[in-house]
């Protein structure tokens, strides 16, 4: 008989953030190192913030109308993105599919994204994974759940390339900035070269509106056991 698996006596390594490498505060309004895909003129930068209104408009299936707004990825080594975005869903209506966060984007049918969703009549934090699987180009998706949803939510992809060339973005959430729950690794595929952003979409009723604070790269080591899911 196959002996029983042994259970693990300690926690998997985390990836940490070092040295600031780039980033948007949004102290202004010209944001030159974003590049919009979909503008959404509504979307404006005051006090500090990006406010963007939650569009009626989504990444997943065929719609592909849902506006992003991209940074180039630092480099092929390890780093962390961040970002802290509010985002009031209040509670148990369900508001179905009204999300925020950070997604790394190859293609609109190949991406990544970590958010803060309503879902039915509860609040999540996923961590979604898009991809053309099909021969007739239909998509395939699938998610995991990292930490616990708040109306304001800090949010890390840590990216790491491996020596095939894939691309392995981790997940990490925070309900304080300092407190960090970490999940699923997904990877998209040597010979992508995916960009980091924002988005802020999945249904414009109620109207709501997610509140960037910052997108900031920050330099780091993968661990030795990323705890890919």
């Amino acid at each position: 008989m196959t002996p029983a698996a042994q259970d693990a006596r300690e926690l998997a390594p985390v990836p940490r953030a070092g040295a600031l490498i780039t980033g948007e505060e949004f102290d202004d309004a010209s944001t030159p190192a974003l590049t919009w895909v979909r503008e959404n003129p509504q979307a404006r930068v005051e006090d500090g913030q990006l406010r963007w209104p939650v569009e009626g408009t989504d990444l997943t299936g065929g719609g592909n109308q849902a506006g992003l707004l991209l940074h180039d990825a630092p480099d092929d080594g390890d780093w962390i993105a961040q970002t802290k975005v509010h985002l009031d869903l209040g509670t148990d209506e369900i508001r179905n599919y009204q999300q925020a966060g950070l997604v790394a984007h190859a293609t609109d049918d190949d991406f990544a994204r970590l958010g803060t969703v309503a879902i039915w009549n509860t609040r999540q934090t996923e961590f979604g994974r898009e991809v053309a699987a099909a021969p007739d180009g239909r998509t395939s998706y699938g998610g995991a759940l990292v930490g616990t949803a708040a109306p304001t939510m800090w949010l890390r992809l840590a990216h790491h390339r491996t020596a095939e060339g894939e691309h392995l973005y981790r997940a990490g959430t925070s309900r304080d900035g300092r407190t960090w729950t970490w999940g699923a690794t997904w990877a998209l595929g040597a010979g992508t070269e995916p960009r980091i952003g924002l988005y802020s979409h999945g249904g414009a009723s109620p109207a709501a509106v997610a509140s960037f604070d910052h997108l900031r790269f920050y330099r780091t080591r993968w661990p030795s056991d990323p705890g890919a899911g």
